[in-house]
C-alpha cells in the first residue's frame, strides 16, 4: 500500500444501455487521433459488452477568472452510439486501402467491423458545434466465435495494417483489409491466449495453453493455411488442423510455467522487446526469445502497460489491491493508490497534461490521472499549551460518568426478547408491531398445500402485520416462525427503511397431512434504531382452530377419552364453538374432524358440569382441549359475568395417559434409531462405491486391456442402492417429523392434565414444562430423549430430592449429570418420567427452585462428633466462626471435604446402631441443661427423616433420589428408655453454630407442607356419567 494517490485529472462513469452499469474488459479501451485531426489530438474510445461506443476528448478549460480547471464536461463527449453487438476489443490503424487515415476496428463475437470517424463541414460546425459521425467502411462475418484481435503490418507491407482474429477454438484468421487472406489452426492452443507481433522479424508470438510462448513466422503461418479459407465446415476444420499442425513449426519456444494475462511489444527495430505479464511475475524478452530480465511479484496483478524511455523499459502494473506500481525494468520507482481495480490502462498526452494515465474499470469507471507527490498522511494537530483547569475537568468528568451510568442502565433494553402479547401489540418507543388475524378463511391455491377430505384445498387464514415507526428505522427484518405441518406463504421480509407505517400480508395454511402440535405463530422483528442500536421485538399470535379442523358428526365410541370437570354449569357447545357448529347441531355433542380425517368428539353434561373429549387418536385431543379451556375461561370471564359468579375452576377427572405417552416416546425413538442405521448403511455403500471407482480407474489406466470382472455392474448396483437409501432417509425424516408432532401433542396433553389435577401454580408449571419439554426438533444429535432425561433427572435430584440443600441445589456428593448421548433404549427415560409425574400428581410435591442464600459468611453446616460417655459431662463450647479471609483457600477446601466425610460416616454409623440400641427414656436422657434439649430435638428430626421409608419405586440408577416429604417431628417429644438403663457409650451429637426455631428448620430441610385446597376447589371423581345413555347428551 502506497502513501501516495493517483491524482484525478479527469474522470467519468461510462453507462451501458438504458442507464445500466457497463461491463468492460481488457480490449475495451483505445487512445488515438481517431478523427485524423490536424494538429493531432488524442481521443479516448471506450466500448462495452452492451454494445455502447463512446469517444471522449478530455481537455482542460479556463474559467472566467482565467484559472485553468480540469474535469469532465458534457461537451467532452464527441460521439455516442450503440452497435447492437457486444464489443470485445477495439483497435486503431490504417485498415482501409483507399487512404492512409486512421480508422477504428471493432471486434464483435461473430463479426469484424471497420469504421471511419468523420467531422461535419464548417457551416454546420458554426451553427450547431462540432458534429462527429461513425461511418461503416466494411465488415467481415466470422465463421467462428472470436476471442481476440491483433493488428500489424503483416508480411512487411508498407503503409497498411492487416487484421488477425483468434477464435475460441484456436484458429487464426487473417484479413488483408477488405479481403480475407487465410485461416489456419494454431498448434498448442487448446485455450486461446494473448497475441503479439514483432515488426522487425515479421513474426507472431502466441501464448499457448501449455504455458509456453511460441513464435511463428508470418510466412510459415500463411503457408500452413487451408486451401479454402471461406469454408467453415467441421470436416475442413479438422483436416486443416491435422495438416497445419504438421507443417507449422515455431521459430523459438520459451517456457513460462504460468498462464499469460497480457503481452505488449515496445520499441522498434533491433531494440524491440516483448513484455509478458503472468499471474506472479512479468518477463521481458528480445525478439529472438532470449530473456532480458524477470521480475517476481508479491501481489496479484490485474493489467499491464509498457513503453520505452531512453534505452530502458518502463513497466506499469496495476494490482487487485488498487495499487499502481511503476518499474524501470526490475527496479520499483513509484507506487500510488488507484480508486478502483482497472482492467486495462494506457499512457497518452492531452491538452493540459503530459504522460496522463488512462485507466478503465470493469464497471465502466474511466479516469485520466497523473502521479502526484501529495501524500494523504494524517497530520496530528498542534498540542494545546494552555493550562489545565482542574475544576472544569472534574465537572466534565462527572457529566461523562452520568452519561456512562445512564447508558449502562439502558443496556438491557437493546435486545427486547420475549416481550410478546397474544393479541399482537408491543409497546416500544421506536417501533410498534401489530398482528391481526383475519376472520374469513380462504381456500389455499398456492404451491405446497394439501387436499382436504372432501377433495378441496385446505383453508388459509390471512394475517396482516403492521409496523409503525416514530422515527426512521433502517434494516428492518421480519422473520415468521410456525411449527409444522403449518406453513406460511413467505417467512422472511426485509424492509430497508421505515419512516411511518408499513404493512405485510401473509397467509398460513396446512402443508402436510398430520396433526399439528401448536397454532402459535411467532413474529421476530429486528431493526436498527436511529442511534445504530440493534433491537428485537417478538410477537406471538394464535391462529384459529378452524384452520386445521372442520365440523363433522359426533361419534359415540372412541379409544381415548378425557373428562374435564368444572364448578360452573355446562355451556352449550354451539355457544363455545359457533363457527364449527352445524345447522342441525346438538347442544351437548359436537364432532370435529382434522384434515387428515382424524375425528374428535366433544360431549357436555348438564347434570355433573363435565365435558368429555374422545377420539381414536390421543394426540388429536390436545388442540381441542386447549381451545376448550381457553373458550371456557373467556366465556365465564366476560364483563357481564364478572362479580356475579365464582371464579372458574377446572379439573381433570381422568388419569394421566402415561402408557400412551410411553408408546409415543418409543415410536419417536425407533425413528431415530432407524435414521442412525440408514446413515451407517449409506456410509458403507458410499465407501464401497469409491472403492469400485478406484478399481475401475486402475483398470482403465492400464495400458494392457483387462476384463472388468463385473466391476461395472457392481458400480451400477451400488449407485442404485445409494439412491434407494437416500430415498429411505428422506421418508424417515418425514416420519420423524410426524412422530415428533404426535409426541409433542401427547406431552402437552399430559402436562395440561397434571396442572388441572393439582391446581399447579404458574411458576411451578413453568419449571415442569421446562423439564418435560413439549418442543421437539427433528435432530439426530442431542435429541429429545437424552435432553429430557437429563432435565427430569436434574429435577428429581435437585428439586424433589431428600438431600437438597438450601436454595434447591444438591450437595457436594451428588452424582454427575448424565451425558447427552443417544441411549440404547427408552426404559430409563420412561421410568424417570413416571417418577416425576407420580411425585407431582400423587404425592402432591411442589416444584420450588429457590435462589441460594446470599449470606455466606456464617457457616451453618452441621458437624457430627463422636465422643465417649465421659465427655458428656460438659457441654461443647461453641467456637467463634473463623474469618474466611484469614484461612487459605486450600485449607478451606480441605476442611470442607473432611467435614463432609465425617457427616457421611456419622450417618452410616447411626443407621447401623439405631436398630440395636434401646430407646431412651426421659429419666435416662441428657441432664446437662436446655442446650442438650435443643440438640436432642434436632437429632430426633434428623433421625426421623433418615428412617422414613421410600414409598416410590426403586430408583437406584438416579443415585440418591428423594422420598415423599413427611411432616417434621415435634422437637418437644422425648424418646423413652426403660428405667435404670444407662445410655449407650457412644452417642451422636449434632452441633450447629446458628440454631433456628421450628419454622426455620422446615426451610433448611426443604420440607414443604402438603397443599390444602379450598372446599369449593376440590373436585371429586364419581363414576363415569358418560357410559350409560344420558338424555342430556343426545
Amino acid at each position: 500500500m502506497s502513501l501516495f494517490k493517483a491524482r484525478d485529472w479527469w474522470s467519468v462513469v461510462v453507462e451501458g444501455e438504458n442507464g445500466q452499469e457497463e461491463e468492460c474488459d481488457l480490449g475495451c479501451l483505445a487512445v488515438a487521433n481517431i478523427n485524423n485531426e490536424t494538429p493531432s489530438k488524442d481521443k479516448i474510445i471506450v466500448g462495452g459488452f452492451s454494445g455502447s461506443l463512446r469517444i471522449y476528448h478530455p481537455q482542460a478549460f479556463r474559467t472566467e477568472e482565467g484559472e485553468e480547471v480540469s474535469g469532465y464536461r458534457a461537451d467532452h463527449v464527441l460521439l455516442e452510439t450503440t452497435l447492437n453487438y457486444p464489443i470485445l476489443q477495439l483497435a486503431v490503424g490504417k485498415f482501409v486501402s483507399s487512404n492512409d487515415h486512421i480508422h477504428l476496428c471493432v471486434l464483435h463475437p461473430d463479426r469484424l467491423a471497420v469504421y471511419t470517424v468523420t467531422t461535419d463541414n464548417a457551416t454546420v460546425q458554426k451553427q450547431h458545434g462540432q458534429q462527429f459521425r461513425l461511418t461503416s467502411a466494411y465488415q467481415h462475418k466470422l465463421p467462428r466465435k472470436a476471442y481476440s484481435l491483433l493488428t500489424g503490418a503483416f508480411g512487411g507491407v508498407k503503409g497498411k495494417d492487416y487484421l488477425a482474429v483468434e477464435s475460441l477454438d484456436g484458429c487464426l484468421s487473417v484479413f488483408e483489409q477488405e479481403s480475407q487472406a487465410f485461416t489456419t489452426p494454431l498448434p498448442n492452443t487448446l485455450l486461446p491466449g494473448p497475441l503479439a507481433y514483432f515488426p522487425r522479424n515479421d513474426s507472431i508470438v502466441i501464448a499457448g495453453s501449455d504455458w509456453c510462448l511460441h513464435c511463428y513466422k508470418y510466412q510459415a503461418i500463411a503457408v500452413a493455411a487451408t486451401d479454402n479459407p471461406s469454408e467453415g465446415n467441421s470436416s475442413t476444420n479438422n483436416k486443416s488442423s491435422s495438416q497445419g499442425s504438421k507443417r507449422l513449426n515455431p521459430e523459438w519456444t520459451q517456457l513460462l510455467g504460468e498462464p499469460v494475462l497480457d503481452m505488449k511489444v515496445v520499441g522498434d527495430g533491433a531494440g524491440a522487446s516483448l513484455v509478458v505479464l503472468t499471474q506472479r511475475s512479468f518477463y521481458c524478452l528480445k525478439d529472438s526469445g532470449v530473456f532480458k530480465f524477470i521480475k517476481k511479484l508479491e501481489y496479484n496483478p490485474a493489467c499491464l502497460n509498457a513503453f520505452m524511455l531512453g534505452n530502458a523499459v518502463q513497466v506499469l502494473v496495476a494490482s487487485h489491491t488498487e495499487t499502481l506500481l511503476v518499474y524501470q525494468e526490475t527496479e520499483l520507482k513509484w507506487a500510488s493508490q488507484l480508486p478502483y481495480v482497472p482492467v486495462t490502462l494506457t499512457r497518452t498526452d492531452f491538452e493540459g497534461i503530459r504522460g496522463g494515465l488512462v485507466t478503465l474499470g470493469s464497471s465502466g469507471h474511466l479516469q485520466v490521472s497523473y502521479l502526484g507527490t501529495d501524500p494523504s498522511l494524517f497530520v496530528a494537530p498542534p498540542t494545546d499549551a494552555r493550562q489545565i483547569n482542574y475544576d472544569q475537568t472534574d465537572q466534565e468528568l462527572a457529566k461523562l460518568h452520568k452519561v456512562i451510568k445512564a447508558s449502562t442502565k439502558d443496556a438491557g433494553t437493546l435486545l427486547n426478547v420475549n416481550k410478546s402479547l397474544s393479541g399482537g401489540m408491543i409497546n416500544e418507543n421506536d417501533l410498534r408491531v401489530y398482528a391481526t388475524v383475519g376472520s374469513q378463511l380462504e381456500t389455499w391455491t398456492g404451491p405446497g398445500g394439501m387436499t382436504g377430505p372432501d377433495g378441496v384445498g385446505v383453508p388459509a387464514v390471512p394475517v396482516a402485520i403492521r409496523l409503525t415507526a416514530h422515527s426512521p428505522l433502517n434494516s428492518v427484518r421480519v422473520h415468521i416462525s410456525v411449527e409444522k405441518p403449518l406453513a406460511v406463504s413467505q417467512d422472511t421480509f426485509v424492509l430497508r427503511t421505515i419512516c411511518d407505517t408499513s404493512q405485510i400480508l401473509v397467509k398460513f395454511y396446512q402443508h402436510e397431512a398430520y396433526l399439528p402440535s401448536s397454532l402459535t405463530v411467532t413474529f421476530v422483528t429486528s431493526f436498527l434504531t436511529s442511534t445504530g442500536a440493534p433491537r428485537i421485538i417478538t410477537t406471538n399470535v394464535e391462529l384459529p382452530l378452524r384452520l386445521v379442523v372442520q365440523g363433522s358428526q359426533p361419534s359415540k365410541e372412541a379409544d381415548h377419552k378425557l373428562t374435564i370437570s368444572t364448578n360452573m354449569p355446562a355451556v352449550n357447545l354451539p355457544e363455545l364453538f359457533p363457527e364449527l357448529a352445524g345447522e342441525a347441531g346438538v347442544a351437548t355433542a359436537m364432532g370435529l374432524q382434522y384434515f387428515n380425517e382424524t375425528e374428535v368428539t366433544i360431549l357436555s353434561s348438564r347434570t355433573t358440569n363435565r365435558y368429555r373429549l374422545q377420539s381414536d387418536s390421543l394426540a388429536a385431543l390436545w388442540l381441542v382441549l386447549k381451545e376448550l379451556i381457553a373458550r371456557l375461561r373467556a366465556y365465564w370471564g366476560r364483563p357481564g359475568w364478572r362479580g356475579k359468579v365464582d371464579e372458574l375452576i377446572l379439573g381433570a377427572a381422568s388419569p394421566l395417559p402415561t402408557n400412551e405417552l410411553y408408546a409415543e416416546i418409543d415410536a419417536h425413538f425407533l425413528r431415530r434409531k432407524k435414521h442412525k442405521e440408514l446413515e451407517a448403511q449409506l456410509v458403507q455403500r458410499a465407501t464401497q462405491f469409491r472403492a469400485v471407482q478406484r478399481r475401475l480407474l486402475t483398470k482403465f489406466k492400464d495400458k494392457t486391456p483387462t476384463p472388468l470382472t463385473n466391476l461395472d455392474n457392481l458400480l451400477e448396483g451400488t449407485y442404485k442402492q445409494i439412491l434407494h437409501i437416500t430415498d429411505l432417509i428422506n421418508e424417515n425424516i418425514k416420519g420423524l417429523e410426524q412422530d415428533g408432532s404426535q409426541l409433542s401433542c401427547v406431552v402437552r396433553l399430559v402436562l395440561e392434565m397434571a396442572r388441572l389435577q393439582t391446581n399447579m401454580e404458574p411458576d411451578h408449571y413453568s419449571l415442569l414444562i421446562a423439564a418435560l419439554s413439549p418442543i421437539i426438533h427433528p435432530t439426530m444429535d442431542q435429541g429429545w430423549e437424552e435432553r429430557t432425561d437429563a432435565c427430569v433427572t436434574f429435577l428429581l435430584r435437585n428439586v424433589l430430592g431428600k438431600n437438597v440443600t438450601i436454595g434447591g441445589h444438591a450437595g457436594r456428593d451428588a452424582p454427575p449429570p448424565p451425558q447427552l448421548t443417544m441411549p440404547h433404549d427408552t426404559g430409563k427415560l420412561k421410568k424417570h418420567v413416571g417418577i416425576l409425574l407420580d411425585k407431582v400428581t400423587k404425592a402432591a410435591q411442589q416444584l420450588v427452585l429457590s435462589d441460594p442464600p446470599q449470606d455466606t459468611t456464617a457457616d451453618t453446616r452441621e458437624e457430627t462428633i463422636y465422643r465417649d460417655e465421659n465427655d458428656l459431662a460438659e457441654p461443647p463450647t461453641p467456637q467463634a466462626p473463623e474469618d474466611p479471609t484469614q484461612v487459605p483457600l486450600g485449607s478451606r477446601l480441605g476442611e470442607d471435604r473432611a467435614r463432609s466425610a465425617r457427616i457421611k460416616s456419622s450417618r452410616l454409623l447411626s443407621g447401623r446402631t439405631a436398630s440395636t440400641l434401646p430407646p431412651l427414656t426421659p429419666s435416662s436422657s441428657f441432664s446437662v441443661g436446655e442446650e442438650r434439649d435443643e440438640e436432642r430435638g434436632i437429632l430426633t428430626a434428623q433421625s426421623s427423616e433418615a428412617s422414613q421409608p421410600d414409598e416410590s419405586v426403586d430408583i437406584e440408577d438416579l443415585g440418591d433420589l428423594p422420598s415423599p416429604p413427611t411432616e417434621p417431628p415435634d422437637p418437644t417429644e422425648q424418646p423413652s428408655t426403660p428405667p435404670n438403663e444407662q445410655p449407650n457409650s457412644i452417642q451422636e451429637l449434632t452441633v450447629t453454630e446458628d440454631l433456628a426455631p421450628q419454622e426455620k428448620l422446615q426451610e433448611t430441610l426443604k420440607i414443604l407442607p402438603k397443599p390444602t385446597l379450598k372446599k369449593e376447589a376440590t373436585i371429586e371423581t364419581p363414576d363415569d356419567i358418560f357410559d350409560g345413555d344420558d338424555g342430556d347428551m343426545w
